[in-house]
């Protein structure tokens, strides 16, 4: 089982970076809201809700997320998640393929990591 608890990635998230293969990439303005099995992104470009499911592997903790409305409805991506103190990072790849299994990530790879910081909590 992974060191996270699901409670550990629950609150509203701003988006403080990213990378593609390894290298930096520029992110628009972004707030993730994470509530157990839901999620809402919202930025300049929409707003998107979906499903979170989480599983527990024998490496980084696991999730998909199943979009329900906006650009990303009907689509899954497959996830690794960490939580250390007030930051939070999700890697996957951008071409729909496996899901990451780390997050040291190779150069060139259709793999993007996103890091963000904690807004607030959930009570």
């Amino acid at each position: 089982m992974a060191a996270e608890s699901v409670n550990d990635f629950e609150g509203d998230w701003s988006v403080v970076g990213g990378r593609l293969g390894g290298a930096s990439i520029p992110l628009p303005e972004t707030t993730l809201s994470i509530c157990a099995d839901a999620y809402v992104v919202t930025s300049e470009t929409g707003r998107d809700t979906g499903k979170l499911v989480w599983g527990d592997a024998d490496g980084p903790l696991t999730v998909d997320l199943i979009g329900t409305t906006g650009a990303h409805a009907g689509n899954t991506i497959k996830a690794i998640a960490r939580v250390r103190g007030d930051v939070m990072q999700l890697c996957y790849t951008v071409d729909g393929s496996a899901r990451p299994d780390g997050f040291d990530v190779a150069s060139g790879t259709p793999v993007v990591t996103v890091r963000y910081r904690r807004v607030r909590a959930n009570a």
